[in-house]
């Protein structure tokens, strides 16, 4: 029973990396930025208020 549980969570878990690797990708390739902060956002980094 408890390998069985464990296989779900590995999988859970692996299905959760990639949809999120495929949302930074898309995120990326739909709105590039020069300058990228984590997952791929922009990030803006002027000094002007």
């Amino acid at each position: 029973m408890r390998s069985r549980i464990d296989r779900w969570v590995y999988r859970t878990v692996a299905v959760c990396a990639l949809l999120a690797g495929l949302a930074v990708h898309h995120n990326h390739t739909t709105q590039p930025c020069p300058d990228l902060g984590a997952a791929g956002m922009c990030v803006s980094i002027s000094l002007e208020s």
